[in-house]
Order: structure tokens, then C-alpha cells, then sequence
């Protein structure tokens, strides 16, 4: 099968939709439905996401949601190559468990799965399951218990011991056995000092919700770590028509507004008091780079709007800061990936050609004036 792939240097994920029972649920987006129709729903986005050539699809996990390790092996069954990025938090389960449910997805399928280690959750999440962890602690406990899930999957049939702070483990022994192949790529929030401590540990991909690309050509990113970052991106050939269709998908919100306060304080999370501390009018109106879903509680990332060309220079900026893995919000539909397909495109292209920093400047005032 041929890889149609935007560029081999970086990787792309969408994000699986989801979907709460809850009348009011807490995250955005999110509505009631029927089990079939999610189950409809979450196969066509994967196969959405592979047939445009993306690398694979986040699975997110918290209280109010569905198990996502069941969805990963409807993504599996439902698609050819696309790897499941299942989040994956230390208050739920026994590293022991996730490490065979990996085994025996790799040995049923011969598939890849990717992991997104969480630290923290939403507090009141924590809270019902009687975990009073203070966030650094959390992402020691988390470092912990992926290094556990590496050795039980890497020791192949010889036994782990392991005595730890959180956890303890004595000649444990994973089966089915995993192919050295199919070791899981290992993804995590990069935003706080702990996460970065925690990432260059464990060889992680160290995940941003990102700041305008201005403010990373300012303060480099470190050189011994790789970066990621999640942002959703509406781009169209006409600028006019990009921001009519992100106007219409995401109107303001009043009580949106009073939600996004309220969940920005019940949350310990570093990148979402980043993300809030940002002020949209103080942006130049012109630059595509958009908080208002985000403040908005439509979604929990940035948004990149406007013409192919522009957002391409701005994502091939961001490729050149050193983030080489994307993961873009949840899709509206099959068209919204297509178009995103064309601006990674030229973003590679153009980062590849070596748009410098200084270029990228000059292409994004220019298509200011």
C-alpha cells in the first residue's frame, strides 16, 4: 500500500470523537447518542483519518466517557495501518494490565498502538476515585508506572522485578509476547516542568498546546527531547471562507464562557491556565492564530484559521521550532481532514525548501498588508 503521508518527518493524528450520557456533559463537544450511533460515528472518523493519510487518532479518557482501549480495537478492526493513541491514566488500572492489553492487541492484530500517558485528570475526576496526588507527584507516578509497561513489554518472557515508590512488581511476566516491532510509541504533556522531567525520562513525545509560533522562535525549544503540540486548523483557498466556516462552527458563547471559568478552576493543569492567561485582543487580529473555541468551551486547543497558504507558512514555522508530531481536533467531517491534508502538505514542502524563521516572518506580514 502506498504512503501518501504529507511528509516522512512528521506525524499527524486526528482525534476520535466522543461522546457522554450525561445531560450536561463536562467537556466540549460532546453530546448524547445512541451506542451504535458513536460506534458509527468513531468508524467512519478512522477511516476518514486513514484514507487521508494520517498517522493515527487520539483516544481521550475521563470519567464521563467510554473505555477507550474498547474504541482502539474498534479502530483497529474498522481501518488498515492507523495506530490508536490511547490515553492512558495510573489512576484507573495496574500498568500490568495496559501492558498486556498491548501485548494482546499486538499479538491478535500485529497492530501498533500508541500511548498518551496522563498525570492529571479533571480534579473532581480524581477525587471520586479517592486520589488526592499533589501534580508533581503525579507525573512521578506516572513516569513510574510507564517505565513498568516498557520493561514488562521489552523483557519479552523473562520475568520483571521491580520495587518502586508507587509500584511493586516481583518476576512478572507479560503474555502473549510483543514483537520488538510493536513496542508503543510513548506521547505526554510537555507544558509543565514535571512533564518535561518526565518525557526526556521515559524518551517521550513531549506534547504542547501551543503559543503562537512567535514565542517559540523567541525561546527555543530544547534541543534532547522530541515535540508535539495539538491544534485544530480550518483552512480553505480563500482566507474569507475559512473564517465564515470557523465563525459559524464555533459562535461565541456566553454560557460557554462561564463553563470554560469554571473548569479553568477546577484544574491543576499547567497548559490550561497557558492557554487562558492568553488574551485574543491582545493578538493581532490578523494573525490566525485563535483562542475563541477554546474560551468559548467549544474545544481545548487553539485554532489555526485561514487561507492553505498562510496557515501552511505558520505550520512549517512550528516544524522548524522542532515539533514534528500534529494532532489536530476532532474532525467535522471527511472534507474538514481533506483541507487539513493540503496545508500539512505545503507546510512540509515549505519546511523542507529551509523557510527560515526570518522568512516565515516576512510571508506572514506580507499577507497582512
Amino acid at each position: 500500500m502506498p504512503d501518501d503521508r504529507p511528509h516522512a518527518s512528521i506525524e499527524l493524528y486526528t482525534t476520535c470523537p466522543a461522546t457522554s450520557t450525561d445531560r450536561a456533559p463536562r467537556r466540549p463537544g460532546f453530546y448524547s447518542e445512541s451506542g451504535e450511533s458513536y460506534l458509527r460515528r468513531v468508524v467512519k472518523t478512522a477511516r476518514w483519518s486513514e484514507d487521508c493519510g494520517f498517522h493515527g487518532m487520539l483516544l481521550y479518557i475521563d470519567n464521563s466517557l467510554a473505555d477507550n482501549w474498547a474504541l482502539a480495537q474498534l479502530v483497529i478492526e474498522s481501518t488498515t495501518d492507523l495506530v490508536p493513541l490511547i490515553a492512558t491514566q495510573p489512576a484507573y488500572t495496574h500498568p500490568y494490565w495496559v501492558a498486556k492489553k498491548i501485548a494482546t492487541l499486538g499479538h491478535l492484530y500485529g497492530r501498533r498502538i500508541a500511548l498518551n500517558m496522563l498525570a492529571g485528570a479533571f480534579v473532581n475526576d480524581l477525587q471520586a476515585l479517592g486520589d488526592v496526588t499533589p501534580h508533581d507527584r503525579r507525573y512521578e507516578r506516572m513516569t513510574e508506572y510507564t517505565l513498568i509497561i516498557q520493561k514488562l513489554l521489552a523483557r519479552r518472557s523473562r520475568p520483571t522485578t521491580f520495587k518502586g515508590e508507587f509500584y511493586t512488581l516481583r518476576n512478572a511476566v507479560v503474555h502473549p509476547l510483543l514483537p520488538s516491532e510493536l513496542m508503543p510509541i510513548v506521547l505526554m504533556s510537555g507544558s509543565s516542568e514535571a512533564g518535561m522531567a518526565a518525557a526526556r525520562r521515559l524518551g517521550a513525545v513531549a506534547v504542547r498546546y501551543p503559543k503562537p509560533v512567535d514565542f517559540y522562535e523567541q525561546q527555543p525549544l530544547e534541543q534532547d527531547i522530541q515535540f508535539g503540540v495539538r491544534l485544530g486548523i480550518i483552512a480553505r483557498d480563500d482566507e474569507q471562507d475559512a473564517w465564515e466556516l470557523a465563525h459559524e462552527r464555533f459562535p461565541v458563547d456566553r454560557q460557554g464562557q462561564m463553563v470554560h471559568k469554571m473548569a479553568t478552576g477546577s484544574t491543576d493543569s499547567v497548559w490550561h491556565k497557558d492557554l487562558t492567561s492568553l488574551k485574543q485582543e491582545e493578538l493581532t487580529d490578523s494573525y490566525p492564530y485563535w483562542l475563541v473555541p477554546f474560551q468559548n468551551y467549544k474545544t481545548f486547543c487553539p485554532y489555526l484559521v485561514g487561507s492553505y497558504r498562510r496557515i501552511a507558512e505558520i505550520v512549517a514555522r512550528y516544524i522548524n521550532v522542532g515539533f514534528r508530531t500534529f494532532i489536530t481536533d476532532i474532525p467535522l467531517d471527511q472534507e474538514e481532514l481533506f483541507h487539513q491534508k493540503i496545508v500539512f502538505g505545503m507546510a512540509t514542502k515549505m519546511a523542507a525548501a529551509g523557510v527560515s524563521t526570518a522568512a516565515g516572518n516576512r510571508q506572514t506580514e506580507a499577507s497582512r498588508s
